[in-house]
This record gives structure tokens, sequence and C-alpha cells, in this order.
């Protein structure tokens, strides 16, 4: 596989080194091409193990979507999702990526290992909702100011411990997209989820970049301490642990497991499981939402995973590029692409905020195993 092919490792996707457009045909459901590794054999979609999380039911529509007289208006592909949701002082806050056009950025092979060619930058803004599902923005753009306005802030990981909220989320220099200096997971903390410290690079002195922090959380997303220590799952099978949620350690599984990169981990929920769910290629769909089964006593070694995705795009026009009120109007180049990064539990469900086409924030609730 070619480098600029290998978004599993550089964090970089084919329209970010092509034309959009003539990619958007590849991005659909494709048992040749979007396999990922799982069984050929009949199963039963709708029978989930006792440990998995499901089955998930849609909303009706988005939640969430670019405002065009705000920063966060989006662009042609990118709108307003992969955030975080957590409740505080009785409030559903929405820390999500904003995204917005942008000067156009190329770099050549001679002065970076990937071309990239990318006309849009992102910021991370807060919304407040009272009932996780009718959100108003707060405060917003965050980050990209002074020294870090070169930077785009994207897909975020917020977890709560103590008094403290910690915002992880990737930062791309996209001049310099594979210099670990640069690029990666930064660390910013918050004592009342709007105002925000200058972000910073979590993993220094590494040689390969750290992105999509999945910190273990709860359900109602504290930070969970496993055999006394902090644990994140990162791209490529990187996992890290930390005593404080500041300074982190990596290393790789010499464990691997299919469904593309990690979305989210939830444990304290049913004994000792730990639940990481992917977003990936999984069984013909371009990008849809996986579960994968870990215990305390390893989490770097997965005991079982969803063979069907438990979570997938189906045919409403904004999970497939195609504004929500008006579905004749292409907005994304994003089709049959489901994907996440927050999850928080609302009247005995649990509420993951996915991405329609990486434009729209939409939302699927799947009850909590007991609750009614």
């Amino acid at each position: 596989m070619s480098k600029k092919k290998d978004f599993f490792s550089q964090g970089f996707f084919d329209w970010q080194t092509t034309k959009r457009k003539e990619i958007r045909e590849k991005q659909q459901y494709n048992e040749k091409l979007y396999w990922g590794g799982f069984t050929k054999k009949k199963v039963d979609e709708n029978v989930l193990p006792d440990w998995a999380i499901g089955p998930f039911e849609k909303h009706d529509k988005p939640i969430f979507k670019p405002d065009p007289n705000s920063w966060d208006k989006g662009y042609i592909s990118g709108g307003v999702h992969n955030g975080s949701t957590l409740k505080h002082n009785g409030l559903y806050y929405y820390i999500y990526r904003g995204e917005m056009p942008h000067e156009l950025v190329e770099t050549k092979e001679d002065s970076s290992p990937i071309e990239v060619v990318i006309d849009y930058i992102c910021d991370i803004g807060v919304a407040v909702s009272e009932d996780g599902i009718n959100f108003k923005r707060l405060t917003g753009p965050l980050f990209r100011h002074g020294e870090d306005e070169k930077y785009s802030f994207e897909d975020v990981n917020c977890v709560k411990h103590g008094d403290t909220f910690y915002l992880f989320c990737n930062r791309w220099n996209f001049h310099e997209p594979l210099n670990p200096k640069e690029s990666g997971v930064v660390l910013s903390t918050s004592k009342d989820l709007v105002n925000w410290t200058k972000p910073k690079i979590v993993f220094e002195g590494v040689n390969e970049i750290h992105r999509n922090a999945c910190v273990i959380q709860s359900g109602h997303n504290e930070a969970v301490k496993i055999n006394n220590q902090f644990v994140m799952y990162l791209n490529n099978f990187l996992i890290a642990t930390s005593d404080d949620l500041v300074n982190w350690t990596s290393k790789v599984s010499k464990h691997k497991w299919p469904g593309g990169e990690g979305c989210f981990a939830l444990a304290n929920h049913n004994e000792d499981d730990i639940i990481l769910f992917t977003g990936g290629h999984h069984s013909g769909h371009f990008y849809a939402i996986g579960e994968v089964l870990f215990k305390y006593n390893d989490v770097t070694k997965p005991v079982d995973y969803l063979e069907r995705p438990v979570l997938k795009a189906d045919d409403r026009p904004y999970e497939n590029g195609y504004d929500y009120q008006n579905p004749e109007v292409l907005v994304s180049n994003w089709r049959d692409t489901i994907f996440f990064t927050g999850m928080t539990i609302v009247d005995n469900h649990y509420y993951v905020y996915y991405g329609g086409s990486e434009y729209y924030t939409c939302l699927a609730k799947a009850p909590i195993k007991g609750k009614k």
C-alpha cells in the first residue's frame, strides 16, 4: 500500500492527497475494497453478544449543523462533527470540531513524506443543551489564536477527573503533517468546559504520529483507572498509560484487531469489560462502527469483536453526502461514512453523537441493559 493511501497509519485520506470528486465513487459499499478482515460467513446482525452495546436507534434528523454565518460554516466534505458530549451542572456540553474554508495548502514530495492538498482548517467549539439533543452554540473557536493559528484542531476526546476536564484532540500542521513535534494529540484542560488552556503536544520525543486519542471512560465520561493507571487507545495499535492524564507513555500492542481507528473506549458498565468502538472499513462499508471487547486484566489483548457493524450508514441523504433539507444538494463528498468520538448517558440510554457524511452531527441511542 502506498504512503498516500495508508490513511489508517498516517491519518490522511485519498481526498486530502488528490481531488475529492475523483474518489467519491469509491466511498460506498464495496465488499472487495472494504471488507476489513471480518468473516464472510452469514451473521445475524440483530443478535448481539451479551457484552456488546446496542442495538442503536437513529434520531430522525441531524441535531447540529454548520452555521453559514459563523466560523464553523463548514466546507465541502466537512462541517461540525467528531465531538465529545459531557454533562455538567445539569446541562449537556458538546465540544465539537468545526470546519471552515482555508487557503490552499500543498506539500510536495521534496518537502514532505506525503503530498497533501488541503483547503480547509478546523477549530474546536462548544455548544450546550438541556436535553442532549437541541444544542445552541456557546463559545468558539477555542484554539486557533496567535502562534496556534497555523494549526487545524480536530476530533475531540474529552474526559473528567476530579474537578478538571481533559480535552484531547488531533492537531495538524498541514505543512508538516508527519512531524510528531508539530502534529498529533494535544491536551487542553478546563474547570468549566468554556475556558481552556493552550493545547500542548502530549507525546514528545516520539518518532511517529500519535492521533485519535480514546481515553477509557465511564458512560458518564469520568476517566477510569485500569490497574491504577489511565489508559488511552491510539492509532496503529498504540496504547498509552498515565498516572495523571497529563504525562503519557505509549507502546505498540503485540495484539491486533479489525475495525479501523478507535472512536471511543467505554468501561465501568459491565464488571471488568472494556469496549473499544472502532470506525473504519467494516464488512463492505467504507466507514462503519464496530465494537471490540477487552478485559481489565490485559487492556492490550482483544477478547472478542463484532463481525458486523453496530452502526452504519443507510439510505438517508445526510449520511451519503446530501443536504438533509434539500436532498438534491451535495454538501459532502463523503458517503457510506459513520464515525464518532463522543458518547454519554442520557435517560438510561447511551447517546452516540456521530458524523453524518462528516458534515452534520447526528444522534443514535442504545438502551443501557437492565434499564428502562
